[in-house]
């Protein structure tokens, strides 16, 4: 039985168009090709480390992105939050407090510790996740199996109880693996209507 419905943050409850838009403007003062600074910043030794709370922001830009800020604009500063930029999909929000009704909420993102600060800011998260798991809290990032048994743990559920929505195919795969329930989100009428084929209540 379906007891807990878990959400990815960046490209599920919350999309990055616009800090990718203005990060391949970037690209194109640098030289780069288009997509370049997203892989510089976001994957990589450095990444990991910030992500799973092994390095602090600090010491992160400094590795990655102070080296690049005298041939870039001053915004460019605000990528050390990869959520800088990042807009609500609000269909996605409605859904998840529909679903709010009938099971429990959990978040479960590879975020930096400013998502806490976001997450604490918005006044459309009050009170709707029962867990929130945020890799560098934790020290583990998906597709880390480890990270869904906690997460589960935390909810005090088996795995098998709870619905994971992610935006990578590679997270929903480890999530399946371990005899979880996941849907590769793209849109909040897709994976709505994946919900409902499994059962589960939005009404």
């Amino acid at each position: 039985m379906i007891r807990a419905i878990v959400f990815d943050m960046g490209g599920v409850l919350a999309h990055e168009q616009v800090g990718r838009a203005r990060l391949a403007e970037f690209d194109q003062m640098l030289g780069w090709e288009r997509g370049s600074l997203v892989q510089h910043l976001y994957s990589g030794p450095a990444w990991i480390a910030y992500s799973t709370g092994a390095m602090d922001g600090d010491d992160y830009w400094a590795t990655v992105g102070a080296p690049l800020e005298a041939s870039l604009p001053p915004d460019f500063v605000e990528f050390k939050d990869n959520f800088w930029g990042a807009t609500l999909d609000l269909a996605t929000v409605e859904m998840a407090w529909r679903l709010n009704q009938h099971y429990r909420i959990a978040l479960l993102s590879n975020a930096t510790p400013l998502l806490s600060q976001h997450l604490m800011q918005d006044p459309h998260f009050q009170d709707l996740f029962e867990v929130v798991v945020i890799s560098a809290h934790v020290g583990m990032r998906k597709p880390d199996p480890a990270i869904f048994h906690f997460t589960a743990q935390l909810l005090d559920l088996p795995l098998s109880s709870c619905v994971l929505l992610d935006d990578k195919l590679r997270n929903t795969r480890a999530a399946e693996a371990e005899g979880m329930l996941a849907i590769e989100h793209r849109h909040a009428t897709t994976s709505e209507r994946v919900l409902r084929r499994l059962g589960v209540r939005l009404d």
